[in-house]
């Protein structure tokens, strides 16, 4: 095989990852997020009926109030995403405020307790001023309960029967008790009715259904984007310390952050979900991507045997073994994932699969050129 980096115009070759970087950046607004991430509730059926999507989700809207439902053929079925009901999210909202109440109410109790004990050894007036302060909170926070443990058997009425779960409104104990079931139970009639819908429009002989609230939903899209960004910082710092200049280091990061924006873009075109599971995905696919990088930079500028342009396509050869043995092993675990029905794992081989084929040319087309040019250029100098 000829050595395609003794061709004089090699440094063409970066246009091959770069118009890949630009068609993916098209596609990654078009990404759509699952319900880990967005918030709402995932149901995944099992079914080797034919489904139209656009009619069933037409069908699910009529049927499901509020379901702004969207319809993905899956792995071996169906992938069906609803909107949270407002209601079950308003009602979680308020049980958390009476969690919260309730630890603040706790705590209050204690000072209550403390300051009583104290008062058994005689008359202080500090201490009976902060016993009646304190009773006064205890106070003021049972009423919020009692009116927030109202709100919450009223914003679940559309599920609960009127007077099914009597409370104290006097005992936050028996106010959070009486939320917690209510809100369970709506949930699992909320459930019931998605499922029941379901199954008039589809013949499916297994499901899996997830909820994720919308705040919890926020919180996790936050947290992933810290840990990549994270992720990258770490690997810029390090890359910077073998190589202590910046081209090589700035290649390394560039071919890491390629593979990961080409893999999103895939991601947009293909419509393969955003959700905890592919963000495990890209979390792989940047080690997959170092690995090849540095292997391409150390050889190439720390290595003093033959030519450069020897040594990067002796790496290319390494390279293309080790990335075509990931693309077989993960593409196993695509058809195994797609026949055994399991959206995780499909989601996670897809996601490092079309990173790995970026790879292909974003280490041996973009990062190979840039770091070989830089190495011939200080050599020339």
């Amino acid at each position: 095989m000829k050595n395609i980096y003794e061709n004089r115009r090699y440094k063409l070759y970066a246009i091959l990852p770069v118009a890949l970087l630009l068609i993916s950046l098209y596609f990654i607004p078009k990404i759509p997020l699952d319900s880990t991430l967005r918030g709402g509730i995932q149901v995944q059926l099992q079914t080797n009926q034919t489904i139209n999507t656009q009619n069933l989700t037409n069908y699910i809207n009529s049927k499901v109030s509020q379901a702004q439902a969207s319809v993905l053929i899956s792995p071996g079925g169906v992938s069906v995403t609803i909107a949270t009901n407002s209601s079950l999210a308003n009602a979680q909202d308020i049980l958390v405020n009476l969690y919260g109440a309730d630890s603040n109410y706790s705590q209050q109790a204690v000072f209550v307790a403390t300051y009583q004990n104290a008062l058994r050894s005689g008359p202080n007036v500090t201490a009976q001023a902060a016993l009646n302060s304190s009773l006064a909170n205890e106070s003021r926070i049972a009423v919020y309960m009692a009116g927030q443990t109202q709100l919450l058997m009223s914003t679940l009425s559309p599920f609960l029967a009127s007077g099914t779960y009597p409370y104290n409104a006097t005992n936050p104990t028996s106010m959070l008790a009486a939320a917690n079931n209510a809100y369970s139970d709506a949930s699992s009639v909320y459930k019931s009715q998605v499922i029941s819908v379901l199954q008039q429009a589809v013949q499916f002989s297994s499901y899996s259904y997830d909820e994720v609230t919308p705040t919890l939903g926020t919180y996790f899209l936050q947290q992933m984007e810290y840990i990549i960004i994270a992720a990258f910082i770490i690997v810029a710092v390090a890359v910077f310390f073998i190589f202590r200049t910046p081209i090589p280091s700035l290649a390394v990061v560039f071919g890491a952050g390629n593979d990961i924006l080409v893999a999103l873009g895939a991601m947009g075109a293909f419509g393969i979900p955003l959700g905890v599971a592919s963000i495990g995905g890209l979390l792989m696919l940047i080690g997959f991507s170092i690995d090849t990088d540095m292997l391409s930079a150390i050889r190439i500028i720390k290595r003093t045997e033959g030519t450069p342009t020897d040594r990067a396509f002796s790496t290319m050869k390494t390279g293309l073994t080790m990335t075509s043995a990931a693309i077989i092993s993960f593409g196993i675990l695509l058809i195994v994932s797609y026949f055994a029905f399991i959206p995780t794992y499909y989601e996670i081989a897809s996601v490092v699969i079309f990173g790995l084929i970026a790879d292909v040319f974003t280490t041996w087309f973009g990062n190979t050129v840039m770091v070989l040019w830089y190495k011939q250029r200080k050599e020339s100098i």
